[in-house]
This record gives C-alpha cells, sequence and structure tokens, in this order.
C-alpha cells in the first residue's frame, strides 16, 4: 500500500512539473503594441509571425497588417498563440479553432499595461521576468517631477483628416500622468475634430505625431490659423506614443520633462 502511494504521489508530481514548464512556443502577434512586451520578456524566438510594421523578431514572417491579417499565410505557420488588439481584426474562425489560444491586448492606461505584462508573462510561463520588468517601469516612474502649473494639451493623431486623441486612449492617460491635461474631454479614443475648435480652446502645448498614420504632416506653426496660437508645438514619434507597452513609461517621462519646463515659464 505504502508502495503504491509513493507511485502515485512520484506520478501527480511529475504531472504537475509538466503543466509547470508548458508555454507556447509559436506565437503570432497581430497587436503590434504587444510586440515590444515579448522582446522586453526574453521571447523573441517563441514569435513565428507579426504584423508589417512590427520590427525586433528575425525569424518571424511577417502576416499583413494588423487591420488586414493574411488568415491564410497564419494558418500555414501553425500557431498555438495568437495575441489580437481589437476583435474586429480577428476572424471568428480562428478565435474558434481550440488548438490555438488567442488574448486580445488592448490597453488604454499605464495600470492596464502593468496587468497585460503579468498576464502575457503568465501565459508564457515566465512570471518572475514579468514582475521584475514592471517593478522596474514602475521604479522609472518616481523619476516624475511635480509641474507648478498643469499644462492644456491637445495631441495631433493625423492632420488629414485632422483627428485627436480621446479621453479614452492611452495617450490621454500619458499626458495626465506627466502633469498636463488632454482638454479634448470627448470619451472615445479618436476623435475626428475641427481645427477652428482646437484654436479656440488655446491649447498651452500642442503635441502632433509623425509615423505610419500621420506621415508627413506640415508643421503647425507653418498652418493657417494654427501659426497664430500661442501655444508650444511638440514633434513626438507615433510609435513611441500610440503603442500602449513599455515605451509609454518613457514617453510620460518625456513629456513630464517638458510640461515641468513649460511651468516655470
Amino acid at each position: 500500500m505504502k508502495f503504491l502511494k509513493w507511485i502515485l504521489s512520484v506520478s501527480a508530481a511529475f504531472i504537475l512539473s509538466i503543466n509547470i514548464c508548458y508555454a507556447y512556443d509559436r506565437v503570432i502577434i497581430l497587436s503590434p503594441a504587444a510586440a515590444d512586451i515579448f522582446i522586453k520578456l526574453g521571447l523573441n524566438d517563441k514569435v513565428v509571425g507579426v504584423t508589417k510594421h512590427v520590427n525586433g523578431f528575425e525569424n518571424a514572417i511577417k502576416v499583413g497588417s494588423h487591420l488586414k491579417p493574411n488568415l491564410e499565410l497564419i494558418l500555414s505557420l501553425k500557431p498555438d498563440f495568437i495575441i489580437y488588439s481589437n476583435n474586429k481584426f480577428i476572424s471568428d474562425y480562428l478565435k474558434s479553432l481550440e488548438n490555438i489560444k488567442t488574448y486580445e491586448y488592448d490597453p488604454t492606461n499605464v495600470n492596464e499595461i502593468f496587468e497585460n505584462i503579468k498576464t502575457i508573462a503568465s501565459i508564457m510561463n515566465v512570471s518572475e521576468k514579468g514582475e521584475a520588468l514592471i517593478n522596474q517601469l514602475k521604479h522609472k516612474l518616481t523619476n516624475l517631477k511635480e509641474p507648478k502649473r498643469t499644462a492644456k494639451v491637445i495631441y495631433e493623431i493625423t492632420q488629414a483628416p485632422y483627428i485627436v486623441a480621446g479621453k479614452n486612449s492611452v495617450i490621454s492617460d500619458i499626458i495626465e500622468k506627466a502633469g498636463g491635461i488632454n482638454i479634448i474631454n470627448i470619451d472615445k479614443k479618436l476623435i475626428k475634430f475641427s481645427v477652428e475648435k482646437t484654436i479656440s480652446l488655446k491649447p498651452d502645448i500642442y503635441i502632433y505625431q509623425i509615423g505610419p498614420m500621420n506621415k508627413n504632416p506640415t508643421p503647425p506653426k507653418d498652418r493657417i490659423g494654427f501659426k497664430d496660437m500661442d501655444s508650444v508645438f511638440i514633434q513626438v514619434n507615433e510609435l513611441t506614443f500610440s503603442r500602449a507597452n513599455t515605451k509609454t513609461i518613457d514617453a510620460i517621462l518625456y513629456l513630464n520633462n517638458i510640461f515641468y519646463k513649460w511651468s516655470l515659464q
């Protein structure tokens, strides 16, 4: 009887060890923002497919854009884990396949970024690395300085059509964590807005991004109407500010330094 119990306990421990060691090793990233998390967690070699604007994965195949992923190409890579940014951009067929785990990555603020890092690290069986990364990012935020006054900010997503960041975007959280306030007080991520309304709101700081969505914007100081504004115009990198990931913390610190210096004037 004792021998039988010993056999059962050893078998249970063996099965448990298999489960603990299990992790996905054919990952496709359809959420460009999530790619940074996989790099920071040292999971590059687990990724077999990424979207066309994602770099840093030498052995991964480009599987289209996050808006229009190539289903046939995705299935040919035999993924066991797909991470995506929005239900609109992934087919119900992919989500229905029992042999593929799917996960939606769409954080809109810093706390949600931390929660998603923790979840992805757990799914990929690198929880300790996830906790270390979160602690590192939280420590960086201790370097924030408190501005002497609060800057009113507008963030331009694209010049044409004219779109600005709303309250439900990670950009709005970046601005507020940095010590400013997004004066576009509308509960959406992206807002089609009017130039005349922007001019009438008289932002202290006007931020415009350059990147895939806003490739060659005219500098605001050279635009009709804008050049008469007293705003400070700041150009930023779209990929750093629009993608919610570890770089969001760097974006907060960057803006905080600008807001702090502005507040001293």
